[in-house]
């Protein structure tokens, strides 16, 4: 469910703290509104940079097929104005159904590439500069698959049926953060930029964002009884100890 437009989000806060109440943020050269409009923006920022989280509206997959070389396409990576970061771990190669080991790190490249023969049954990559790279070089043609977390948190016009913006561009434009928490989010830091004392608003919102966070997306079931091999859904060999009691 998405917040409410952000004037809206704005208006309300404005009338609790018994201020001017803004008509629009955008498009005006008044102080308060654009300060207020900048805090907005500051806040979604950092809710969609919290530690520790991945927020479900944020998670993204993406694919793209492989090429027999170091470098491969340009498109192995999303548009540079939504990818942030890989989700670690889930990186496949659907093709040879088996992961694709990385982002490793410049020394091991370096050793990988030094070698005058590089043969292995999986592949790694590494990122650098604007190139995606891997070795061993996979097979022509491979499906690679991956998850990623997107910097697009704001639904354009309040009408986008997915996130399309990293920020708020437009007085009718919603995010995906619940409105409570955007709003107090937004009391505690214009109190902050007046001077005047924020703590107990700040506690607040900590506390509110930490339960957002707990109940996002909900949570896996964890064995006490040691971890197993959840990426195989049948039959498995295990990787040590076998055959063994």
């Amino acid at each position: 469910m998405a917040s409410a437009a952000c004037l809206t989000m704005v208006q309300e806060v404005c009338a609790e703290q018994s201020l001017p109440i803004p008509t629009t943020l955008f498009g005006v050269i008044d102080s308060q509104p654009l300060q207020l409009r900048a805090l907005l923006n500051l806040e979604i920022s950092t809710l969609r940079k919290w530690p520790d989280i991945y927020w479900t509206k944020l998670k993204k997959e993406w694919t793209f097929t492989t090429l027999a070389a170091d470098v491969q396409p340009s498109n192995a990576l999303p548009p540079a104005a939504d990818f942030d970061h890989f989700i670690d771990n889930t990186m496949w190669d659907r093709t040879l159904v088996r992961p694709v080991v990385g982002p490793i790190s410049p020394q091991l490249w370096e050793a990988w590439k030094a070698r005058p023969v590089l043969t292995s049954v999986v592949y790694g990559f590494i990122l650098r500069g604007n190139d995606f790279l891997t070795a061993p070089n996979p097979p022509a043609g491979d499906s690679v698959y991956y998850e990623y977390i997107s910097q697009y948190c704001v639904y354009s016009l309040g009408t986008a049926t997915t996130p399309d913006q990293q920020t708020f561009q437009d007085d009718t434009d919603t995010c995906i953060f619940p409105t409570t928490v955007v709003q107090q989010g937004l009391r505690w830091r214009f109190l902050r930029a007046k001077g005047l004392s924020y703590a107990q608003e700040y506690a607040e919102w900590i506390n509110m964002v930490q339960i957002e966070a707990s109940r996002n997306g909900g949570m896996p079931m964890l064995s006490m009884a040691g971890s197993y091999n959840e990426w195989l859904a049948g039959p498995f060999v295990p990787q040590f100890n076998f055959p063994g009691p």
